[in-house]
């Protein structure tokens, strides 16, 4: 017999999605990187370099303030987009109730404690005089708007999960455009300097937050309701939501670590001058994280739903998709940087020409360190959507403090400023090659699955049926043929199996009716899949958002009418949710009749 089985399932509606995701997600981070990049070109070239060099040294004390945004902004989305990938929305409406919560209390604690957190990072840092100056000025504006800040980059991650990527990517430009034009003008035209750069940040954020906020919970395309009411009780959804943003909470702490100790000691040993030009340096690698940060969001927003159902076929294309085009992206910046360094320092106002020829050499090392930069983040966040925290923290971990703060000081010592970029390259490929041997460990003692890199099963052993067919009438008869003639190997009673053909014939022509224009192309996944006395026949389409069993048909639509009447007797169950922006119907069937079909709702479906 042939195998009607995942050798006929492609990626087409996978592939649709992860580049309208990593299209918006690359958007979104542009936005912001660039807003980071043009900031401190405007502060470079309009207060010198000692206005870049403020920026980069206040760099850790505004990284811990954003600790909240990012643990349960990152964390609760992936939640989310796994509960969204169950169908779950109450679920996920209780983690983006508590997450909300967070996101506002966190900083509000550093705001009230300004007056003693601010003096003792100054003296942390060991600045004096007019940095000293500026990084308070700076610390000051953003102790008292990182309570707005948190709650719109919080609230930009479950937007783009809940079906509204694009509007999350307006919300971040939006920010940034305001950001940048009152940069500029508070900057040039005012006597506020500094202070202006970092007060422009706070009301960009005001405006966005202000306007597409509200605009997401009038869409009638979410999903997700967030729910308050006792949401700080769900101590099993906080620990796996925490658990979930771990990784990028430690990314954060361990950043602020390495800032710390790096920039201290390059201030102290090799003086303002060569901190000046490290300064470029690490402003110049958000070139590469504005694209590269962009991409790998794909991996939580997408990926994160499929692995809630299980597909491991989606997944692979997910990876392997996001990994091509982040390798793309990241050899033109690095062409870049090989031909042009000179012009990168020009553009962050860097005046100090003695040291510019060691500035333009550092930044052609440093940019030989992108392909395994690359693979890390791919990898840490990939890890950190299939729950191998431990994996996904242990890159983080070697990467940011545990060998490259050794590393680097190492380089230092032994070749001066290239020191420090020959030690980034040393840590990057370490940090990669350490990382497969402890995956490659684990796996050896049953930790992790044993099938390579992605560490998930080849597929999912539930699954009986995985096909993809263009939707007309012909192919709702062929697949329903095919489904019956799968199900003649399987403990389910003829009747049983007739029903789940009936079931996909129906579902099938509806959708490509009514869920598409006449011309367009209509790629409909169908899986079909069996756990315990349950069979759970699931739909994917990208069509028009359309609920089968809420559309209306019309006068002229009393064939389908009876036709979605039938099925839903027919069925144990028929849900319906919009994930993703692809319409996802999944019909239960039991394989014999059941005195209620209650118990079957409480079953866990694939």
């Amino acid at each position: 017999m042939m195998d009607w089985g995942l050798m006929e399932r492609n990626d087409a509606l996978i592939k649709k999605k992860i580049y309208k995701y990593m299209l918006t997600g690359v958007m979104t981070t542009v936005a912001l990187q660039l807003g980071n990049v043009v900031d401190a070109m405007i502060v470079g070239n309009l207060i010198g370099s000692i206005g870049n060099s403020a920026v980069t040294a206040a760099s850790p004390f505004i990284y811990i303030l954003q600790a909240a945004a990012i643990l349960f902004g990152t964390g609760g989305a992936v939640i989310v987009a796994v509960f969204l990938g169950k169908r779950e929305t109450v679920g996920a409406g209780k983690v983006m109730g508590f997450c909300i919560i967070f996101c506002i209390a966190y900083p509000l604690i550093f705001t009230a404690a300004t007056p003693l957190t601010v003096p003792a990072f100054i003296q942390m840092m060991g600045a004096t005089g007019q940095l000293a100056d500026m990084l308070t000025s700076i610390a000051t504006v953003y102790s008292f708007g990182m309570p707005i800040i948190s709650i719109v980059i919080g609230m930009s991650y479950f937007i783009m999960v809940d079906n509204h990527p694009g509007m999350s990517a307006k919300m971040n430009i939006v920010a940034n455009v305001v950001n940048l034009i009152l940069d500029y003008i508070l900057v040039r035209y005012t006597s506020m300097g500094i202070t202006g750069a970092a007060l422009s940040t706070v009301l960009g954020y005001v405006v966005s937050g202000a306007i597409y906020i509200p605009k997401y919970f009038r869409s009638k395309e979410r999903m997700v309701t967030p729910v308050f009411k006792g949401s700080i009780r769900e101590g099993k959804m906080i620990r796996a939501t925490m658990k979930s943003g771990l990784p990028n909470l430690v990314n954060l702490i361990l950043t602020v670590v390495s800032m710390f100790v790096i920039n201290g000691v390059v201030l102290r040993e090799l003086g303002g001058g060569y901190f000046s030009a490290y300064a470029v340096a690490n402003n110049s690698l958000h070139i590469v994280q504005m694209f590269l940060s962009g991409m790998t969001t794909v991996i939580a927003s997408v990926a994160g739903v499929l692995y809630g159902e299980k597909d491991y076929f989606g997944m692979r294309s997910v990876f392997r998709r996001v990994l091509t085009s982040a390798f793309i992206a990241g050899g033109i910046i690095m062409a870049l940087f090989l031909a042009v360094p000179g012009l990168l320092a020009k553009m962050y106002g860097f005046d100090q020409p003695d040291i510019l020829p060691d500035l333009e050499t550092g930044l052609r090392v440093f940019s030989i360190s992108f392909a395994f930069i690359i693979l890390n983040a791919v990898l840490q966040s990939y890890y950190r959507t299939v729950g191998q925290t431990f994996l996904s923290t242990a890159n983080i971990s070697m990467e940011q403090v545990l060998l490259r703060i050794p590393l680097m000081l190492v380089g230092m010592h032994l070749f001066g400023f290239l020191g420090l970029f020959y030690g980034i390259i040393a840590c990057e490929i370490l940090t990669y090659g350490i990382l497969n041997l402890i995956r490659f460990g684990m796996q050896k003692a049953g930790k992790v699955p044993p099938k390579g890199v992605l560490a998930i099963p080849d597929e999912n052993s539930a699954v009986i049926l995985d096909i993809t067919v263009q939707g007309s009438d012909t192919a709702a008869v062929d697949v329903a043929r095919r489904i019956r003639e799968r199900c003649s190997e399987e403990p389910i009673t003829p009747e049983r199996a007739n029903r789940l053909g009936v079931a996909a014939e129906e579902v099938i022509t509806n959708i490509a009716k009514y869920g598409y224009q006449p011309s367009a192309k209509k790629t409909i996944d169908v899986c079909l899949s069996h756990i315990g006395d349950t069979y759970y026949l699931r739909f994917r389409d990208d069509g028009v958002p359309f609920n089968p069993l809420e559309f209306d048909f019309g006068e002229n639509g009393e064939d389908e009418v009876h036709g979605l009447i039938l099925l839903k007797k027919m069925a144990e169950k028929i849900s319906y949710m919009r994930v993703i922006n692809l319409n996802n119907t999944v019909v239960e069937i039991a394989a014999h009749e059941m005195e209620t079909t209650g118990e079957n709702e409480q079953k866990e479906r694939v």
